[in-house]
């Protein structure tokens, strides 16, 4: 062995025994260490658009959210009037079950059969609707009812029934509601199921399943899992499998994904994307992939009051236009007492109810409808997408890298343009619009920009 491959030798073992010791102290001490992010070469951006080259409608994955139980009651009310702002498609809400939330079980009849009452969780689905948005319900956790605790296994002939009645109730109501199986199984705090066992997650879905196919008179609506907290394809995998042999209906998959990385969103739909060419699987092809949580950091942080939230948002969205169907941003609002380290879009109304950075980049989005255009010269900070409608063309962009970007200067070209007076519209995510008329010729048009980091910028081209 040579001087060179000795030292490489070296190099790569050093590393190991690094890593392994990161998990070891995470482990064993239950430390969460920071995330640490191998330093990507620098690519300069240089952004083309091209307006005659469509692929297809824009996906809109983005305007969904979710609300985390944060305290009793309905934690929707107060946010309304601002969601409407947002044009949310779905609102998921998890705890729909526990007892100290909205008392769904109330206890049995005389015959034996679950006696529910559906007054709280009515109030906050009715307010749901009126955002405009519809009802994502993570079917969670246990009423004591039918269980020893909020995470054991129920009596599953009870948790059949219950799931039947909620499907009944709901999809009677609303037309393509979604139910999502639990929420984040495998960890300690929500049960520690596995996928075999004593505590089968395979089995609460199939008794969910079989419930919500008793169901009569319903609109359509889908039913799906595992939430897991994040991706891992053994759980996948696995669940085809028994979704295979025990016929089971299973119209998306879902997980969550908190990560600083933009990549590792990508990473996630990869693995699935693997998993569902391989020919046993191949009824899976186009199954429905449906974050059902995500944000930079599971942890609470002042970041999600900055506009790095919003940053990270335009590049993860970014990256998965056309593979991810629906991304669930957490959270509608903070807990009380959060100060700004919540997750929220919105603070808490004891502190007055305030739009944070990542709300005004979903009210940009809310009015994001149209033709997907052809974006190229994208560097390693500078990302972003485009489209088009009617006379309009938009460019959005941010400056994004979790290891830190740098302000970059850089060129940004239209091309395809119908010769003629234009108005732009410049701005920034909390900058003032700058407007000019400009005049096209020759079919494009070259920008000279400047974005510092973490910002996010919107040009607008509409022909007069």
């Amino acid at each position: 062995m040579n001087r060179e491959k000795i030292s490489l030798f070296i190099l790569i073992s050093l590393s190991i025994i690094l890593l392994m010791g990161i998990v070891l102290v995470e482990q064993k001490l239950g430390l969460k260490l920071p995330e640490i992010f191998l330093e990507q070469p620098f690519a300069a951006a240089n952004i083309v658009v091209n307006t005659d080259k469509e692929l297809g409608d824009l996906p809109r994955i983005w305007p969904a959210l979710g609300q985390g139980g944060e305290e009793r009651g309905n934690m929707i009310k107060p946010t309304v009037s601002y969601l409407k702002r947002l044009k949310p498609s779905y609102i998921r809400l998890d705890h729909i079950f526990d007892d100290d939330y909205y008392g769904v079980v109330q206890g049995r009849k005389a015959g034996g059969s679950l006696q529910l009452n559906w007054t709280k969780l009515d109030d906050v689905v009715v307010d749901i609707n009126s955002t405009g948005a519809k009802p994502f319900l993570s079917l969670s956790y246990m009423p004591g009812t039918i269980a020893a605790s909020k995470i054991d296994v129920p009596n599953w002939r009870d948790w059949q029934d219950l799931i039947r009645q909620t499907v009944e109730h709901y999809s009677a109501k609303y037309d393509n509601v979604y139910y999502e199986v639990w929420n984040e199984p495998s960890l300690p705090m929500f049960g520690s199921w596995k996928m075999f066992g004593s505590k089968d997650y395979r089995l609460l879905y199939q008794y969910a399943v079989a419930g919500a196919s008793q169901a009569v008179a319903v609109h359509p609506y889908k039913i799906g899992g595992p939430a897991i907290p994040e991706m891992d394809d053994k759980w996948i995998s696995l669940l085809f499998d028994f979704a295979i042999d025990k016929n089971l209906r299973l119209d998306f998959i879902s997980w969550h994904r908190y990560n600083f990385d933009p990549n590792r969103f990508n990473q996630d739909i990869e693995e699935i994307n693997v998993l569902t060419s391989e020919p046993k699987y191949q009824q899976f092809t186009n199954i429905e992939k449906i974050i059902t949580e995500w944000g930079p950091n599971s942890e609470k942080d002042s970041v999600y009051s900055s506009g790095v939230a919003a940053s990270h948002m335009v590049a993860v969205v970014r990256q998965l236009l056309n593979k991810a169907n629906l991304l669930f941003a957490f959270e509608v609002k903070d807990g009380p007492g959060q100060e700004n380290k919540g997750w929220g879009i919105l603070t808490h109304e004891s502190v007055g109810v305030k739009p944070k950075p990542r709300f005004f980049l979903f009210e940009w989005l809310a009015n994001f409808e149209g033709r997907r255009l052809e974006v190229l010269g994208e560097g390693s900070q500078i990302t972003g997408f485009a489209f088009k409608n009617e006379r309009t063309t938009t460019l959005l962009l941010t400056n994004y890298l979790p290891s830190g970007s740098q302000e970059e200067s850089f060129l940004a070209s239209f091309s395809g343009l119908a010769e003629g007076r234009y108005r732009l519209l410049k701005q920034l995510l909390f900058g003032k619009p700058e407007e000019q008329e400009i005049e096209v010729k020759n079919g494009g048009i070259v920008f000279n920009l400047t974005m510092k980091p973490y910002s996010v910028l919107r040009l607008q081209l509409t022909q007069f």
